[in-house]
């Protein structure tokens, strides 16, 4: 048998091609021919050489896929925007306010002395007053609730400044002594700025009063 036919041979089978001749044909021959033998070896070697040969080195993106994902990530804001600022100021006045509403509202409520008033009146007059100030509390601490108090406080301001007013004309109060109420008003200005503040923050929801 020709050594060139079981060369090829092998190099088809090799190759996964038809090698033409049957492989008990070809392990005869290689049993008896040295140089197919080591022809047969060296090809297989050389087949699997090229098969299983060394992955191309790739070039390491950690470095810019970590990057990548850093400048995608939205950046902490370090300073306040000004609208926060202005929450934040607006709600330090509002403690401030409401913390001086309960040192004066608590001892007319406790002691009953409100510039000669009845007890009974004084004591009613200190229990509003230390209702508007839990109330301006509770806003400095949950400005979301700004909305629910503001037509109180609104309604109330509007009351004393007209009382004040129409009591200052008829002479029966000096206009001076009504500036006792600068921090309802002050509160009710701050409660207005804030509602609005959180209205234009987390727009404008009608939330339903059952359900």
């Amino acid at each position: 048998m020709d050594c060139d036919v079981v060369r090829s041979a092998i190099s088809a089978a090799l190759d996964g091609e038809d090698t033409g001749m049957l492989p008990p044909s070809v392990d005869a021959h290689l049993s008896a021919c040295h140089a197919c033998r080591s022809f047969a070896v060296d090809a297989a070697d050389l087949h699997r050489a090229l098969r299983v040969s060394a992955a191309e080195p790739v070039p390491d993106l950690t470095a810019a896929i970590l990057s990548s994902i850093e400048s995608a990530r939205p950046r902490a804001r370090v300073e306040r925007s000004p609208s926060e600022q202005r929450v934040r100021v607006l709600r330090v006045c509002l403690a401030l306010v409401g913390t001086l509403q309960l040192a004066l509202a608590l001892p007319v409520l406790v002691l009953g002395a409100d510039a000669g008033l009845p007890v009974h009146s004084a004591r009613h007059i200190g229990s509003f007053t230390v209702a508007l100030a839990v109330g301006l509390l509770v806003v400095a601490w949950q400005p979301a609730r700004a909305v629910g108090l503001l037509p109180v406080i609104a309604v109330l301001v509007a009351c004393l400044v007209g009382s004040a007013v129409l009591d200052a004309v008829a002479g029966r109060a000096v206009a001076g002594a009504e500036l006792g109420h600068a921090p309802e008003v002050t509160g009710l200005v701050a409660v207005w700025l804030l509602a609005r503040a959180e209205g234009l923050t987390h727009g404008r929801r009608s939330v339903p009063v059952l359900g």
